[in-house]
């Protein structure tokens, strides 16, 4: 098969790679669609990726090969995959919380241990997938990994129906965000984006106001349209200094979620956190209870991919895809696993 291997010098190419075959206990997807996150963009920057490793945990597909001792599966059944490989014993894991789950973290698929989905077959648990809903396309299914991060993060946040949020920074994070809170009832959702294309992918979207900080003050302008301060300020911008200017927008009490996260280390000024009691809670990926409610939600069109996905390209030229994601002129780039 194809696949997308990592570089030594932290490029992809794609090249030959061994088909897997499932073993006992396993099954063998043949990948649709998988979306390019944030995180593959910054862990290839970074160098954290051994050469040889296989990017992409955002996929869809269909079961090509089931091995023995596993049930309920078919070929060609149509799935998602859940890149974690949590024990399902530790206290995380009875809770729910999957990823938690300190053995789990380092089994993660696509994140260069356990081989990931930009390749055109993966090998997979049975309890690493789902089934995609009747009705729901690949490349729709394809984005319910990220959607999971931002209905977490919105869960864990305890916003309440009727309320107002900011969300700052309008990537694919950030306008999945924007969805999950109108899934969740807000009356009102600002966001703060400087970046013209990103600010027109979030009108779309159908938020109130769209801000750029580069020369208004988010928390002003929201405080003086509204009326109201803003308990609520979803940081997915994840810069060295968006926390700070996160804690500049939240009101008094405010609570920061924080779903994106800088590579390097991040500053703040404590005393306007202290000034305003501000608290601060940092959103990762999601329960398996989540990941599977997410994809119901998307058959019911919760989300609008025509919004999220800005790309759809071939295997063949992700590499070039990378290159087009540090530019501005997209949001989500899926990779048609296939065309090769």
């Amino acid at each position: 098969m194809k696949a997308a291997l990592v570089q030594s010098d932290g490029s992809l190419k794609v090249a030959e790679y061994p088909t897997p075959e499932p073993g006992p206990g396993e099954l063998v997807v043949k990948v649709a669609y998988c979306g390019i996150c944030g995180s593959d963009v910054h862990m290839l920057d970074a160098g954290l990726l051994p050469a040889g490793s296989i990017m992409g945990h955002e996929l869809s597909g269909s079961i090509e090969a089931v091995g023995k001792d596993v049930e309920g599966w078919c070929e060609g059944d149509q799935v998602v995959v859940l890149p974690l490989d949590p024990c399902f014993s530790c206290e995380q894991c009875t809770h729910g919380n999957v990823q938690l789950c300190q053995e789990g973290i380092p089994r993660s698929y696509g994140l260069g241990v356990n081989q990931g989905g930009f390749s055109q077959y993966m090998r997979v648990r049975p309890s690493m997938i789902f089934r995609v809903p009747e009705g729901l396309d690949l490349k729709t299914a394809a984005l319910n990994e990220p959607w999971s991060v931002a209905v977490h993060g919105v869960n864990m946040s305890g916003f309440a129906i009727g309320g107002q949020a900011v969300v700052m920074g309008t990537g694919p994070i950030g306008l999945l965000c924007v969805a999950a809170l109108k899934a969740a009832g807000a009356a009102r959702i600002y966001v703060s984006e400087p970046d013209p294309y990103r600010a027109d992918k979030a009108r779309k979207s159908g938020v109130s106001l769209v801000v750029d900080p580069s020369s208004d003050s988010p928390g002003t302008v929201v405080r003086e349209t509204s009326g109201h301060t803003t308990k609520h300020v979803f940081d997915c911008a994840g810069t060295g200094t968006s926390l700070d200017e996160a804690a500049l927008i939240a009101g008094p009490r405010g609570q920061i979620i924080a779903l994106g996260v800088p590579m390097g280390t991040a500053s703040f000024f404590p005393l306007t956190w202290f000034a305003k009691e501000i608290a601060l809670k940092f959103s990762l990926g999601y329960t398996y209870q989540e990941f599977a409610d997410c994809l119901q939600l998307l058959a019911q069109g919760a989300v609008n991919p025509d919004v999220i996905v800005s790309d759809v390209m071939p295997l063949a030229e992700i590499a070039q895809a990378i290159k087009m994601l540090h530019g501005s002129g997209h949001t989500k780039i899926l990779i048609d696993c296939q065309a090769v």
